[in-house]
């Protein structure tokens, strides 16, 4: 198996800024035969639909089979159609967390520690920026934080040391515009 978590291997294009692989490159990236792949997928589709079936209020997102495992055709060398699934990243986790073995076990574990590594950049990236606003802008998260608890125009110019209420009305916009405030 690929020693790289998700190697370019596996990529196979990009539509929307959304990656999409293929059944048959996951089948060549775990080493198992492809009609293997393709029933785990059925699998999975056919367990998500009874899952619909049996508690429609349960139901993580109403369209998440058919958004993340798209059928599709592909021709062998010889120039024969065979089915194939166009597979989402959200769809590739799904699939490669059900396959079972050494191997299988050992993507898993890198996998979720990759998961919470990525997680704690991202945190430690959001923290960083949140300082470097707090440095550069204070202001601004005392007009978010007001305008977040219904605070007066007149409330919140009084807690940053504005005079003019138009700029409390500036730095709102400002607010929305760093998504600050929805």
């Amino acid at each position: 198996m690929n020693k790289d978590l998700f190697p370019e291997t596996l990529l196979v294009y990009v539509v929307d800024g959304h990656t999409f692989t293929t059944s048959l490159k996951v089948a060549e990236h775990f080493q198992k035969r492809h009609d293997d792949v393709l029933k785990a997928i059925k699998k999975l589709i056919n367990d998500y639909h009874s899952l619909r079936n049996f508690a429609e209020s349960d139901c993580p997102d109403k369209e998440f089979a058919e958004l993340n495992f798209q059928p599709s055709l592909y021709q062998n060398e010889r120039g024969k159609t065979y089915p194939m699934y166009k597979i989402t990243e959200k769809g590739f986790a799904l699939l490669a967390m059900g396959f079972s073995g050494k191997q299988a076990l050992q993507w898993k574990i890198d996998f979720l520690t990759a998961f919470e590594n990525m997680e704690t950049a991202l945190k430690a990236k959001t923290k960083r920026e949140a300082n470097a606003l707090s440095i550069l802008r204070p202001h601004l998260l005392v007009v978010a934080q007001g305008t977040e608890d219904g605070e007066s125009r007149a409330a919140i110019a009084a807690k940053t040391g504005h005079r003019s209420l138009s700029t409390i009305t500036a730095n709102r916009r400002r607010c929305h515009q760093l998504g600050l405030l929805h």
